[in-house]
C-alpha cells in the first residue's frame, strides 16, 4: 500500500496540536487549585451532612447555643504573629486554609423544611475555637429549631459545641467547634491606612472568591437601616467599636470571612456593605442615582480580642 507522507505529516501536527490544548486546558490552574463548581450540587452534600448530625443527635440545640450568646469573655491562647511578608499565592493559601463556613442547619416556621444558611468564619486556635460574627451566630428569625455547624474547604461539617464569648454591638462572636487540627489566624492590630490586605469569601454562595485591596480609614459602626434608640446608643458608647473599611470585594454571604495583612495575620472579618449614591448627595428627596461607590466595613481584631483572655 502506497503511503501519502503529505497526508501523515498533517495528520501528526494536528494531533500534536489536541494534545497541547488538552495538557493546557489540564494545567489551566496551579498545583492544588481547586476549580469551583456553581452553586447547588456542594450544598446538597453539606446539607446531607447536616441532617445527619441531625438525626445522630451530635448536636447543641439552638436554647443551649442562643442562652450561650451573652458570655463575654473567654480565655484562650492564641498563636503568635505572622512577621514575613507573603506572596499573593501564599497569602491565598493562608486564607483559604482558615476559612470556614458558619451557619445554621434549621428547621423553617414558614415551609416547614430544613434549611442550611452559611455565611463564614476563620480559626483562631488549631484545636476549633472560630470567629464570626455575632449576627452569623444569632438564630434566624424564621426558625423552629436547628443548631449552628461550621464546614471546612475540604466539605466537611462539624458541630459547634458551644458559644464562648460574643458582643453584639461589636458584631464579634467565638465558637468552639467538634474539630481539631484547624489551620488558625493570629490577630493583628498594628494597621495603619494603606496597608495591603485580602480577603477570601463566598459572596452570594459563590465559592472561593479572593480579592486584594488596602485599609482605606477606621471608623465607627453606622448605625442600624431603621435608626438606633437611646439604649442602643448608650451601650455603643460604653462599648465603643473600630470597624475599618478596606477596598478588598464581598457581598452578602461573606460575614464572618477574615480580612488579612500581607504577613497572614487576621486584622478583622466581614460585617457589612453598603453604597454610595448620588441619591444621597442630592438630598433624601432626590431621585435614586448610580452608585458612586461600594463600602466594605470589617470588625477590627481589636474588638475580636476583646473577647479574649488570654491564658
Amino acid at each position: 500500500m502506497q503511503t501519502h507522507r503529505p497526508i501523515l505529516t498533517i495528520l501528526a501536527v494536528v494531533s500534536l496540536l489536541l494534545l497541547a490544548g488538552t495538557a493546557n486546558r489540564a494545567q489551566a490552574q496551579g498545583n492544588g487549585v481547586p476549580v469551583y463548581a456553581r452553586p447547588g450540587a456542594a450544598e446538597s452534600t453539606l446539607r446531607a451532612a447536616a441532617e445527619k448530625l441531625r438525626v445522630a443527635g451530635k448536636v447543641a440545640g439552638e436554647s443551649v447555643l442562643t442562652n450561650q450568646l451573652s458570655r463575654k469573655s473567654c480565655e484562650l491562647k492564641l498563636p503568635a504573629l505572622n512577621t514575613a511578608r507573603l506572596s499573593g499565592r501564599e497569602l491565598w493559601s493562608a486564607a483559604r486554609a482558615a476559612h470556614l463556613r458558619v451557619g445554621w442547619y434549621y428547621l423553617c416556621t414558614k415551609c416547614d423544611q430544613h434549611h442550611l444558611n452559611l455565611a463564614a468564619g476563620y480559626a483562631i486556635t488549631r484545636d476549633g475555637v472560630v470567629a464570626t460574627c455575632y449576627h452569623v451566630a444569632a438564630p434566624p428569625e424564621t426558625m423552629r429549631s436547628g443548631f449552628l455547624v461550621v464546614a471546612d474547604e475540604d466539605g466537611q461539617i462539624f458541630p459547634v459545641t458551644e458559644i464562648l464569648a460574643a458582643n453584639k454591638t461589636l458584631d464579634a462572636c467565638l465558637l468552639r467547634v467538634a474539630a481539631g487540627n484547624f489551620k488558625p489566624l493570629p490577630l493583628q492590630t498594628e494597621v495603619y491606612p494603606g496597608d495591603r490586605c485580602v480577603c477570601f469569601s463566598d459572596p452570594l454562595g459563590e465559592r472561593g472568591y479572593f480579592s486584594d485591596g488596602i485599609v482605606s480609614r477606621f471608623l465607627s459602626p453606622r448605625p442600624a437601616r431603621n435608626g438606633t434608640n437611646a439604649t442602643a446608643a448608650a451601650r455603643a458608647e460604653k462599648e465603643p467599636a473600630t470597624r475599618l473599611d478596606v477596598t478588598t470585594d464581598w457581598a452578602p454571604g461573606s460575614s464572618g470571612a477574615a480580612v488579612l495583612d500581607d504577613c497572614g495575620n487576621a486584622i478583622g472579618h466581614v460585617t457589612a456593605i453598603s453604597t454610595l449614591s448620588d441619591h444621597a448627595a442630592r438630598g433624601s428627596k432626590a431621585p435614586e442615582g448610580p452608585t458612586l461607590i461600594t463600602l466594605h466595613e470589617a470588625v477590627s481584631a481589636k474588638d475580636v480580642l476583646s473577647l479574649i483572655r488570654k491564658g
